[in-house]
């Protein structure tokens, strides 16, 4: 429904212009009608294309933004979940998790484009820590415990040593644009400063003696 809404006021507004644009080809420049005809035509399907690739435009970025939204969201449970752990080892563990997460977060934000490389950690590894995250705290807190639930407790604890490598190799993907142009500007600047070659001295001419004789005898 609301995309034919949108497509009915895009050939709304652009039948409008169309016709206010053949109009002042016909009464201020004083054009043939038939060619005021094709120039307002013209701009309304131009101005129609426009504003099609501007609705497209702008709903990438509100799924973008959705996205983002939705993963800080999943980050901020992650934090929020630090003063429920009772275990030194794990709070130290889900506090690098977090620290590691909220830096993809602000590469994202900073870089939009880079939403593309975070997309597939932000659909599954992101989903998949904050629920066993949300099952260990459960099963920590429940007061008597079957062997059974304590080894449910270490397979979430390995996941999760598999889900904190799999933030930091993200995070390093993300890093190797960046790390690529800090490289390619060392090059450059080493390479300026080489062939400057600031410490070479201009040479003079000096005239030895023997070419001060020789000058001497000629005269």
């Amino acid at each position: 429904m609301k995309r034919f809404i949108r497509t009915i006021w895009r050939w709304f507004v652009s039948w409008n212009i169309g016709l206010f644009s053949a109009l002042i080809s016909l009464l201020a420049f004083r054009l043939p009608f038939f060619i005021s005809f094709l120039i307002g035509v013209s701009v309304g399907m131009m101005y129609s294309v426009y504003m099609k690739k501007k609705e497209k435009k702008d709903r990438l970025h509100d799924f973008k933004d959705e996205r983002l939204k939705d993963a800080k969201k999943k980050v901020r449970r992650i934090g929020q979940s630090l003063w429920r752990i009772r275990s030194v080892p794990m709070f130290s563990k889900l506090s690098r998790l977090y620290s590691i997460c909220q830096k993809i977060i602000e590469i994202v934000e900073k870089q939009p484009d880079r939403l593309a490389v975070a997309q597939p950690f932000f659909n599954t590894t992101l989903d998949s820590i904050v629920t066993i995250i949300d099952k260990y705290i459960y099963l920590t807190k429940q007061p008597v415990k079957s062997e059974e639930i304590r080894q449910a407790m270490r397979e979430a604890e390995e996941a999760l040593d598999l889900a904190l490598m799999k933030a930091e190799n993200e995070l390093l993907d993300m890093l190797e644009e960046d790390l690529f142009d800090l490289k390619t500007e060392v090059k450059l600047v080493k390479h300026t400063i080489a062939s400057d070659d600031p410490f070479s001295l201009p040479t003079k001419h000096t005239i030895t003696v023997t070419e001060e004789k020789k000058h001497e005898q000629k005269r």
